[in-house]
């Protein structure tokens, strides 16, 4: 993102440095890149990185002020967030043998990522000994390295259990005590789940469908919920 700024001020015959850094130049940077028919999306996050980039100069003292504090992200279109709706789940689930080592996986990692709301990193990362599926939760590390405990329900837990004691391979090494595994016992890193989660997608007839989907559709099925339980709870003061 920085290095598209710095091809834009090195065409319009300036030096790259710090003295060109500043709220015009990245003004006129915005206009240049708008003309070029970008997505107001790409811009925008542009822009947020050079104004990151003048926080941290202003922060290490190596400008006096912060140079882009007054400017403005440009604005973007609100994008309708599109949750995975009960048939699409139940075409990615019908589309897997759940009773093979495969399928028992993939099955497990679907369900645990639409039951705890996790980020691929997070379900990659989770240790076979902080997965604590008979009492119902599991020792996640998010951002920060920060431990959270996250409960699972009894769907999660049958799937987890299946995939442990029925399918989960050797780990391959000390290093791959992780709960989520390679079929040859290796460690599942974020990109692979990128991956397994993409091509299941295409062949199930579900687009787009990625680990912060099924964050997306966690957080739309508690709100639902939670408002399902206000309007019984407002319709019964009514009736009182």
């Amino acid at each position: 993102m920085l290095d598209d700024f710095t091809k834009f001020v090195l065409s319009t015959g300036q030096e790259a440095v710090l003295a060109n850094f500043n709220a015009t130049k990245v003004r006129k940077f915005i206009i240049h890149e708008q003309g070029r028919a970008l997505s107001p999306f790409t811009i925008q996050v542009k822009v947020r990185a050079l104004k990151v980039l003048s926080s941290w100069l202003y922060s290490e003292g190596y400008s006096g002020d912060n140079l882009l504090s007054n400017i403005k992200l440009p604005k973007a279109p609100s994008k309708m967030i599109q949750p995975a709706y009960r048939d699409r789940i139940n075409r990615l689930l019908s589309s897997q043998n759940a009773l093979t080592a495969t399928g028992s996986r993939n099955t497990a990692i679907l369900v645990t990522l639409l039951d705890c709301s996790l980020r691929s990193s997070e379900l990659c990362n989770i240790l076979f000994g902080d997965a604590h599926i008979e009492e119902g939760y599991l020792k996640v590390l998010g951002k920060g390295n920060k431990k959270r405990v996250v409960p699972i329900g009894s769907l999660a837990q049958k799937v987890l259990w299946r995939y442990v004691f029925h399918f989960r391979p050797d780990p391959m090494g000390e290093t791959n005590e992780y709960l989520f595994l390679s079929l040859d016992g290796k460690h599942l890193g974020p990109n692979s789940i990128k991956l397994l989660l993409k091509r299941w997608g295409k062949r199930a007839g579900v687009p787009r469908l990625h680990a912060h989907l099924c964050r997306h559709t966690y957080a739309t099925s508690f709100l639902n919920q939670r408002c399902g339980i206000v309007l019984v709870r407002v319709a019964a003061l009514i009736r009182a």
